[in-house]
């Protein structure tokens, strides 16, 4: 029996009923009856389904005919399906298995292409959100594998509007451009199973190959899109692959420019215009931050490579015999599959995408993130968004910090530090440890290594000072200060964990990865303490005496089986000091006593 338009006609106007009720009707649906447009466009479709299944009785299932009026109904059932799933209703995944059963034997067929993949895209989301990784990625494969077929066999897959027509009403190249959509999201949801799984290589694959669908295909929200792109850029310079990271953001940055000037520029009523500025700028502020990171990771790599460079040649001079455990190599510049149609040149070229071996190619990486930072700044203000602030100068004093690595004029060193130390002092000063206590803790943390990094600068020119002449009050006291500065912000950082300064007894309840600063801390101000030069004997005394205790105390507490490994070298300094610091204490005793 073959079917007649007329036949169809009122299943398509039921269908479209159903589709306008919930692309339309439903956002009128007040806060009590959240579903209601959905409700009534399931019992639509449930008409419409009845239909179609007296209709299909007709036909002879081995006809062209009643394969399309069975992808029809498997159309029907998925969109039922989904509002099932939508309304928070169990039997969804039942459905949807049940129209994919339906049409089972038309798989390699014009009219069930698009919607089988849909199907399997939806069951694919449900074992997703049920955390059935493996029984997602099974149907998601099977989407790819069936896409994957249609082109190879050069198939035009319809679309459900195609359906309800003639073969010489077919929109021609609609079901082709519903097919790519398809894929691109069946991808997309690949990649967000293989994060689930742990297998972050391929997920990040699939994520790029999304992003470039999308463009080609034109299907993407600019800021959606800007934002995956500078999210997945997180993944690859980590990994160091650095070409691959500043495309992403380079490419991120282009389309959030273009979202200004295509949409935003064009709008013409106020407050819809100013939404949309506010919204640029938060996602502009955002990518910033990313950038930031990108030149930080750069500065942070470039340095222990060339510390790892100095230790290799420390010990071929010591005529090591090749023996000593190495670094695993790091990950070559991978080859990337650029996106076609940006022109990212003005974003790539203002930054590098190696890694840095003098001051001027560190300078120009840390001036473009420091940029970059600051422009976020103007967005999360110390009045708006305190904690974002306050970790965008974390950034920013790492930055400064980590050049100074690279600065080889003593004086412009301490410079470098000075702002990376007053931009954590800011933090500190502005908010309440209390409220703030993870980030007021890492500034205290930091700080302390700040000030005893300016400390060992000083008395490098103290040395070379002293061969030549006597130091200056003013030289002895800014060591001092810097002593006194390190001490009290390692204090702070130990006190926060409630551990007491009389006898720095450590609190059952602190976690092991917050142990191994603490005794750190505990290790510096030891040293902190016998750098202190004063020429009173009781302060000396005093000193001294706070020396040996901070270093007993560290080897005491790195007797704990999970800390003993970790602090081998620090353990066999502090042996000496506690070996050493009594017999100057007894020393100091006498004189005063002599005196």
């Amino acid at each position: 029996m073959k079917i007649t338009k007329e036949k169809l006609s009122d299943i398509r106007e039921e269908y479209e009923e159903a589709h306008r009720l919930i692309d339309e009707e439903s956002k009128n649906d007040p806060p009590t009856e959240p579903f209601r447009s959905h409700y009534t466009a399931r019992d639509v479709l449930h008409g419409a389904l009845r239909t179609v299944k007296m209709l299909v009785e007709t036909l002879d299932p081995l006809s062209d005919t009643a394969s399309t009026v069975r992808c029809i109904q498997a159309n029907i059932i998925k969109d039922i399906a989904k509002i099932t799933t939508f309304v928070e209703e169990p039997h969804g995944a039942t459905l949807l298995k049940e129209a994919l059963e339906l049409i089972e034997n038309d798989r390699a067929k014009e009219q069930a292409i698009n919607v089988r993949i849909e199907i399997l895209n939806q069951l694919g989301i449900m074992e997703c959100n049920h955390s059935n990784f493996a029984e997602s990625k099974q149907f998601l494969d099977e989407a790819k594998d069936l896409y994957l077929e249609a082109k190879e066999m050069q198939l035009e897959p319809l679309t459900m509007a195609d359906l309800f027509g003639t073969k010489d009403e077919v929109e021609k190249g609609k079901g082709s451009t519903l097919l790519e959509s398809n894929h691109t999201l069946t991808l997309y949801y690949l990649a967000q199973v293989f994060g689930f799984l742990e297998d972050l290589a391929e997920s990040a694959r699939y994520c790029h190959m999304t992003l470039k669908r999308q463009l080609e295909y034109n299907q993407y929200e600019h800021i959606d899109w800007a934002l995956n792109a500078a999210t997945l850029s997180q993944y690859y310079f980590p990994l160091n692959y650095l070409k691959q990271a500043r495309h992403l953001l380079a490419a991120g940055t282009f389309i959030l420019n273009k979202y200004e000037t295509d949409i935003v520029e064009k709008i013409t009523n106020r407050d819809e215009r100013a939404e949309k500025e506010e919204t640029l700028r938060y996602r502009m502020a955002d990518i910033g931050r990313c950038w930031g990171k990108y030149g930080l990771h750069i500065l942070v790599t470039s340095k222990e490579r060339l510390c790892a460079n100095d230790d290799d040649d420390d010990d071929a001079d010591a005529g090591g015999n090749g023996d000593k455990p190495k670094e695993p190599p790091l990950s070559p510049v991978k080859t990337i599959d650029r996106f076609v149609g940006l022109d990212l040149a003005v974003y790539e070229n203002q930054v590098t995408d190696e890694f840095c071996l003098t001051f001027d190619d560190a300078k120009l990486v840390m001036l473009n993130s420091l940029s970059w930072l600051n422009k976020a700044k103007e967005y999360y203000t110390q009045e708006t968004e305190a904690s974002q602030y306050a970790k965008i100068l974390q950034d920013i004093a790492s930055l400064y910090g980590h050049l100074a690595f690279f600065e080889e004029d003593d004086g412009n060193q301490c410079k470098l530090y000075k702002r990376s130390a007053d931009q954590l002092e800011e933090i500190v000063e502005s908010l309440n440890p209390t409220y703030y206590q993870t980030i007021c803790r890492e500034a205290w943390y930091q700080m302390g290594l700040i000030y005893s990094n300016m400390l060992n600068v000083k008395l490098s020119q103290l040395d070379e000072m002293q061969a030549n002449d006597r130091p200056t009050p003013h030289v002895l006291n800014k060591i001092n200060q810097l002593c006194e500065k390190s001490i009290r912000n390692f204090k702070k950082f130990i006190e926060s964990y409630k551990v007491p300064l009389d006898t720095l007894i450590l609190p059952d309840k602190i976690e092991e990865d917050d142990m191994k600063p603490i005794l750190y801390a505990f290790f510096h101000i030891g040293r902190l303490y016998y750098r202190i030069i004063t020429p009173d004997k009781r302060l000396k005394l005093r000193n001294t005496e706070e020396s040996l205790f901070f270093h007993s105390r560290f080897v005491a507490c790195t007797q704990d089986e999970r800390m003993q490994p970790l602090f081998a070298q620090e353990q066999s300094v502090c042996k000496e000091m506690i070996s050493l610091l009594p017999l100057k204490i007894e020393k100091l005793k006498r004189e005063m006593t002599e005196g």
